[in-house]
Parts: C-alpha cells; sequence; structure tokens
C-alpha cells in the first residue's frame, strides 16, 4: 500500500490506451498510513485498516472501524480533487491492491448511502469484499459504478476464493463485476492484467 509501487501505472497505462494519457486525467496514488497492525505484534507499518489473520480468507475478521476510516480519508482525497481540480465525483475512478482495493470497494458501494455522488467506476487488485455479511451496498450504485476485479489464481496472502464469494454477492446486487483471473501469485502480476485493466477504464 505505498504509493510508490503503483504510480508507474500513470505511464503504463496510456502507453496502452493512449486516450488514458489524456492531459485532462489526473492520477492520484495515496499513501497509507503508518497504524498498528495485530498481526505483526502491534508493529507500526504502512496500512489501511488492522489485519486480524493471515492469509485472507472466508474466515478473515474485519476491523469495520478501521475499514470506515479508511473509507472517510480516501474520501478526504476525492474531495480535495473535486475541490482543486473541478472534477466531480462522477468522473473519478477509486482502486487499489490488497487492502486498497477493499477500501476501494467498501467507499465505492456505500456512497449514496451517505448522500454522495457515486464514482465512474472501482478497480480491484488482488483485493477482498470487506464487511461482507453487512456490506453497505446500494442499489443507485449498482446501477452507475461498475467493477473491474483482478486476482491471482495463486494467491496464497489473499485466496482466491475471496473473488469469488465477493464477485457472488455483488453480481446479486446488481453490479457490473468484470471479472479477471492470472496465472500468479500475490506479488506478482501478469502484463494481461494491466491490459485488461487499461482497457476497462479506458471504456468507462
Amino acid at each position: 500500500d505505498a504509493a510508490t509501487g503503483w504510480s508507474a501505472l500513470k505511464h503504463i497505462l496510456p502507453s496502452i490506451c493512449p486516450r488514458l494519457g489524456n492531459d485532462l486525467i489526473h492520477y492520484v496514488f495515496p499513501q497509507a498510513p503508518n497504524i498498528g497492525v495485530t498481526l505483526n505484534g502491534g508493529e507500526r507499518v504502512a496500512g489501511w485498516f488492522d489485519i486480524l489473520d493471515w492469509p485472507i480468507d472466508s474466515t478473515t475478521r474485519d476491523d469495520p472501524i478501521g475499514q470506515l476510516k479508511a473509507v472517510r480519508l480516501l474520501e478526504d482525497t476525492v474531495e480535495k480533487i473535486e475541490r482543486e481540480e473541478g472534477i466531480p465525483a462522477h468522473r473519478i475512478v477509486v482502486g487499489g491492491f490488497a487492502q486498497g482495493a477493499a477500501v476501494a470497494m467498501l467507499a465505492s458501494y456505500s456512497r449514496c448511502n451517505r448522500g454522495k455522488e457515486p464514482y465512474a467506476a472501482c478497480a480491484c487488485l488482488s483485493g477482498w469484499l470487506p464487511m461482507r455479511k453487512r456490506f453497505p451496498e446500494n442499489s443507485v450504485v449498482a446501477e452507475t459504478t461498475p467493477l473491474f476485479w483482478a486476482h491471482g489464481l495463486y494467491d496464497e496472502n489473499v485466496l482466491i476464493e475471496q473473488q469469488v464469494l465477493g464477485i457472488q454477492k455483488l453480481r446479486n446486487r446488481g453490479i457490473n463485476v468484470t471479472a479477471r483471473t492470472y496465472p500468479v501469485g500475490h506479488e506478482s502480476f501478469d502484463s494481461q492484467e494491466i491490459i485488461e485493466m487499461a482497457e476497462f477504464l479506458d471504456d468507462t
């Protein structure tokens, strides 16, 4: 969840779909704060919320307070973009990797429940659906915010079952999900993954 790990996307995505290099498009890569993580014995590391179990599977416990706090941090970033760049939320795509992806989905699909305008789309890379049993999705968002969800078949940290369970729930709620899997683990990616994400964003 370090911003520097993904900032190269602002160059890679336009190389695949030139329209993503338009001068009117702004790429922002928020940095996760340093927090105490239970799994690390309370050590402070970069993270959006606490991790209580490992690997992330269907039995993993949530950190709802931390996850909702992370949503507020993301929305603070969005509001700054709206204010300083004049870009409305319905033209903003949010996304992330692992924890960042979980926060992006929670922020995206509970927007209208908090009286906020839906985002243009959401991109999830190797993430999971947090608070799955009580996920606060909204029918208005389901119709307006499509999701791209990419996951490694051999992901040893966030197990592939998380994609299966998450997609099933979101599709049952009417969300348009583009789901892709690739023959890679957690810390690697398939070039096709970036190509298909670029194409998804280009079509959004």
